[in-house]
């Protein structure tokens, strides 16, 4: 196996190949998505390269500790020198939890030498970002062999803020799919057009991504990226909002509740609460003030935008995630966060949303026996409130989880 994925690395073009692996680290943000999603790592060992495989490799890679085993037998099998032919003049740089290791062959002495370059020694959970780490401290031209909208953003991100602080980049090219499903996109022609479009634009881009839905955050139920708002923000502080996400300063609340007014087409309102009861009327005609749930049951909640206190977790943890994609040519990303100050809690040793801090409703809405507090007629279906507002994790509400696969990098 290390053979034949050799071969294939080194069939790529260019004269020096990156091959960049993911890191599974136990109670990471990583991980607790992964096993909210079903993964179910069990221990494999890999013991040497003429073990074989007892399982499909489909389903071994599926499998968070074999994809750790693998890259560690690869990185330790490759500096064998009987693996030189197949490098032949290439340079191969191979990095893994914080290890980065460069092979040159050579030719006089039939030996492969296996040196461990200071300026590419990071620690990067995800390949997202060490592809971006490394786009950026190597020379000449890139070409990123990866199929995940995720490294787009970092990478257009990483030119946009080089682009601000008006220094270079190198050309970066994305190479994506297979068969006839294979394309090449320029992302420094796309970075370029974006700032033509807007200053600032394609630095905002993740802090766009984390807060519209990725991996890590909820999406708006039905809500497209809403590039357009951005592009005809004849102001620039929607850019400005989106761009300051990268920084560990706490966000501008009352700007993201303003962005997310003009997303659900409400007018004219900048407070998100204020919004969300303009849609209620809209949706249900007027509301009963003696009985104000009274045509819930007749409107599908999904489609009203989220509140206040629901949308400043939300924030929280579009800020997370934007800080790691904007630290993404660092060589620690990560900065020290921890997810907890980032609206997510612990439960049962896995971190999930908090989605809201407080009751769900008002008790007033519940409670009898009060002159002050009105009871509420829900007819024969009385809602299981237990249920109803559970904080477990709801697959469903985010985007389909991918396991990024192992990305490379060709120079």
């Amino acid at each position: 196996m290390a053979r034949s994925i050799l071969s294939h690395v080194c069939s790529n073009r260019g004269n020096e190949i990156h091959v960049l692996f993911d890191t599974y680290v136990p109670s990471s943000l990583k991980e607790s998505e992964r096993r909210l999603r079903g993964a179910d790592d069990r221990p494999f060992v890999i013991s040497g390269p003429e073990q074989a495989p007892k399982q499909s490799c489909q389903k071994l890679l599926q499998n968070g500790i074999f994809k750790d085993q693998l890259a560690k037998c690869l990185l330790k099998e490759w500096q064998e020198d009987h693996y030189g032919p197949i490098l032949d003049k290439k340079t191969l740089v191979v990095s893994h939890g914080g290890n980065c290791s460069r092979f040159i062959f050579s030719d006089l002495n039939s030996k492969m030498n296996v040196e461990n370059p200071g300026h590419l020694q990071g620690k990067h959970e995800e390949a997202d970002t060490l592809l971006a780490f490394h786009a950026s401290n190597v020379d000449g031209n890139v070409m990123v062999r990866a199929s995940d909208t995720d490294v787009l953003v970092i990478l257009l991100g990483m030119i946009g803020r080089r682009m601000k602080s008006n220094m270079s980049s190198n050309w970066i090219i994305m190479d994506c799919g297979s068969g006839n499903n294979r394309r090449y996109i320029d992302v420094s022609c796309i970075a370029a057009a974006l700032e033509a479009k807007q200053d600032g634009l394609a630095a905002a881009m993740p802090g766009l991504h984390a807060f519209t839905g990725c991996n890590y955050t909820a999406a708006f139920y039905r809500k497209v990226k809403p590039l357009e708002i951005l592009e005809k923000d004849a102001e620039g502080t929607f850019i400005e909002f989106f761009d300051s996400m990268t920084s560990r300063e706490e966000p501008n609340q009352m700007k993201a509740e303003e962005f997310v007014c003009s997303l659900y087409g409400v007018k004219d309102v900048k407070d998100v609460n204020e919004a969300r009861y303009a849609k209620l009327l809209l949706m249900t005609g007027k509301i009963n003030q003696e009985n104000p749930l009274a045509s819930v049951k007749k409107i599908d909640c999904t489609l009203l935008p989220p509140c206040a206190r629901t949308l400043c977790n939300k924030t929280k943890r579009a800020h997370f995630v934007s800080i790691v994609w904007g630290h993404a040519d660092s060589s620690h990303p990560d900065q020290g966060l921890d997810p907890l100050n980032y609206g997510w809690k612990d439960k049962n040793g896995c971190y999930v949303p908090d989605w809201f801090s407080g009751p769900a409703v008002p008790d007033y809405l519940f409670l009898k026996g009060n002159v002050s507090e009105r009871a509420v007629d829900l007819g024969n279906d009385q809602p299981d409130l237990a249920a109803e507002f559970d904080d477990v994790h709801d697959a469903s509400s985010e985007l389909p989880w991918s396991d990024d696969s192992e990305s490379e990098t060709e120079m």
